[in-house]
């Protein structure tokens, strides 16, 4: 036991003289300086009050010896201070001063005093445990030798009795001594491995924040790279699929193109999932106020799950207040985004039963003063609940509760989450009541502005209007003498920009390159610049700055806006700061588009419309394929037909096999 022990001891030992030998160093230094510095100060004062209070005290020769080793011993630690010396230069030059002083302090508490017991070099042997900086066993090995010492001049120079108390004192005083020591370097080495241990940590932390770091800002590349691979052609599909919706008007069309804008916007969101997390992980998620109209946001909830929840025979019934305010001013995009996902997990994780949408408001207090309401949503399912266990898991971003029972229910798993963090920007929080096996209930209460306070009154009403004015697509303005350039590398985005704008008639010119378009700008003065951003040859923000940094250019003052799939965290302020006057990603949404164009087209060259509905196409159908009866069909014999390729083995045997198949005679 006692060996184990000894032999830990050692190791650590060892392990601190290995990582702490230039502390060890600098610590001894610095004691031995302050230590010398003091020594002189008390010598000296000692000496003379001594001199003075204690009437016939005799100054010895040995103090005077001492004193001159002290004067030493303070030099050579002021001068070593500042040096680069190594351990074991360190531990010969301690031992050394150390032997002198020592052996000096037994000469002068021996050598006077033959009549008197030893009092200084027991006390100072003891002190010694607390100056030491070394290696316990040249510790004892130095203290043993200064007993020997001590015992030694006593025997020869004092009378018996004194000697036998002196070694009594001596013995009791290096185990004392001993054992101070021998906690204070445990402690010391202790101490020291546990600081190299925490600094290794630290180091393996700030090591593995910078990997962190690096790890974000990759996954935020790769993010902003995989969210303009994917919008190209999402936005591509969207956009052709809009113009159908715009320009044809026949039954199973529009079936076909509101199951491509279903699954488009279900893969839109999925994506918006994503890059939102991102966003709001790198802190630059913000809120972006408009005035909305409350119906409509409510009825595109609508639109966007009734379907969805058709199909699993669920009822979908929407409770509105009649008295609540239908103008408001917020950020409708945000709260259509944390509605939509709590709609969406309801219906996902419901079964059997029904789903109910309700829209409520509250008043008083600050929000009369702020001329604002609280708009209080509630979703409540029958669904599978959710357990008490698993209820501090809901808000976790990638995990999905119950994996194995829900392994089949589609998502990101990020849905919740991001709610969490945008009730959060909205100053509210999501509260949850649920009872596993009969359903749960979302709730949460957000300050909205309110534009006018006339009621919405009876939803049915204002939803049945909204969804027979739903697909009458009405230009926002026209603008025949307003003429644009839209720049970007994919011919399908050009075609689907140029027939989203074509019924404002602003004139359009394209470029599919940023080389191309700034040969463009110099020719033609432009009201307006749609400009993609990652481009062969020179890219947008290239073109741009090239525009603006030629005072001979007509278009440097033009405004300009950044018509990009890159969506990444931050993106409208980089676009911004890099001379864009505004930002919109894609895919591109006609309404959108013509609202900002409506912003930056001169106000002389914008002309009103009448609300009217777009002539549509019926197109007709055609038949590629029109079955011919057998009995008319002039047929033709396979046996012969295959008679004919008897030069063609491989041919002339899968016209065999064809035949066998069809069980006909050959």
């Amino acid at each position: 036991m006692l060996g184990e022990t000894i032999k830990k001891f050692k190791e650590q030992e060892d392990k601190y003289f290995t990582i702490c030998e230039h502390d060890i160093i600098k610590m001894n230094m610095s004691v031995q300086k302050k230590m010398s510095i003091t020594l002189v100060g008390v010598y000296l004062v000692m000496l003379i009050v001594a001199k003075l209070i204690l009437k016939g005290f005799k100054i010895h020769n040995i103090y005077y010896i001492l004193f001159v080793i002290i004067i030493l011993f303070f030099i050579t630690n002021q001068f070593l201070t500042d040096k680069k010396i190594n351990i074991r230069f360190c531990r010969a030059e301690s031992i050394f001063y150390y032997g002198l002083l020592y052996v000096t302090l037994i000469f002068i508490d021996v050598w006077p005093y033959r009549d008197q017991p030893a009092g200084l070099f027991p006390f100072f042997l003891i002190m010694f445990s607390v100056i030491y900086i070394d290696r316990l066993q040249l510790y004892a090995c130095f203290e043993f030798a200064l007993c020997v010492c001590f015992c030694i001049i006593c025997y020869f120079r004092k009378d018996s009795f004194y000697f036998s108390r002196d070694v009594f004192s001596i013995i009791s005083s290096f185990f004392v001594s001993t054992i101070c020591t021998l906690i204070l370097v445990n402690l010391r080495i202790r101490e020291a491995l546990n600081s190299a241990k925490f600094e290794e940590l630290s180091e393996k932390a700030a090591e593995a924040e910078a990997n962190a770091i690096a790890a974000n800002g990759a996954k935020t590349q790769f993010l902003s790279q995989m969210s303009h691979e994917i919008r190209t052609p999402i936005n591509a599909i969207l956009g052709m699929n809009e113009l159908i919706m715009r320009e044809y008007d026949e039954p199973q069309l529009k079936k076909y193109t509101h199951g491509i804008k279903t699954s488009g916007n279900t893969l839109l969101a999925l994506i918006n999932d994503v890059l939102d997390f991102s966003k709001i992980e790198a802190g630059k998620m913000e809120l972006y106020t408009v005035d909305y109209d409350l119906a409509d946001l409510i009825t595109d909830l609508i639109n966007m799950v009734d379907e969805r929840a058709k199909n699993k025979g669920l009822e979908l019934n929407v409770v509105v207040n009649k008295e609540i305010p239908h103008l408001l001013h917020g950020d409708n995009v945000r709260l259509k985004q944390v509605i939509l996902n709590i709609l969406t997990n309801a219906i996902k994780y419901t079964e059997k039963g029904s789903v109910q949408f309700s829209v409520d408001y509250i008043t008083g207090s600050h929000l009369d003063v702020n001329g604002s309401i609280g708009l209080k949503i509630a979703v409540s399912d029958t669904g599978i609940g959710i357990r008490e266990e698993d209820m501090k898991r809901l808000f976790d971003p990638f995990e999905r509760i119950e994996e194995s029972r829900n392994r089949n229910v589609e998502g990101s798993g990020l849905g919740m989450s991001i709610v969490q963090k945008f009730l959060e920007l909205m100053n509210s929080e999501l509260h949850v009541k649920s009872e596993y096996g009969k359903g749960s209930t979302f709730s949460f209460i957000v300050e909205q502005k309110t534009v006018s306070w006339e009621p919405i009154g009876d939803f049915k009403v204002a939803y049945d209007r909204i969804i027979e004015d739903d697909g009458k697509y009405t230009e926002l303005f026209t603008a025949p003498d307003a003429r644009i350039l839209v720049v970007d590398d994919n011919e399908i985005n050009l075609v689907v920009t140029q027939n989203l704008l074509k019924d404002t008639l602003v004139e359009i010119e394209t470029a599919s390159s940023g080389k191309e378009a700034l040969e463009l700008t110099t020719k033609t003065k432009y009201d307006v610049m749609l400009i993609d951003h990652q481009m062969p040859e020179m890219d947008g923000m290239e073109m741009l700055w090239r525009v603006k940094s030629d005072d001979s250019n007509p278009n440097i003052n033009t405004p300009s806006v950044a018509l990009t799939a890159n969506a990444f965290a931050g993106a409208r302020e980089v676009y911004i700061k890099s001379g864009f006057q505004d930002y919109l990603s894609k895919p591109i949404i006609g309404d959108a588009l013509e609202r900002m164009l409506l912003t930056y087209i001169p106000k002389d060259k914008i002309n009103s419309v009448q609300e009217h509905e777009k002539t549509r196409i019926n197109p007709k159908k055609v038949v590629r394929h029109e079955k011919k009866s057998l009995e008319n069909s002039n047929m033709i014999d396979i046996s012969e037909l295959r008679e004919n390729y008897n030069d063609d083995k491989e041919l002339y045997d899968a016209i065999g096999l064809l035949m066998k198949r069809a069980s006909m005679d050959h």
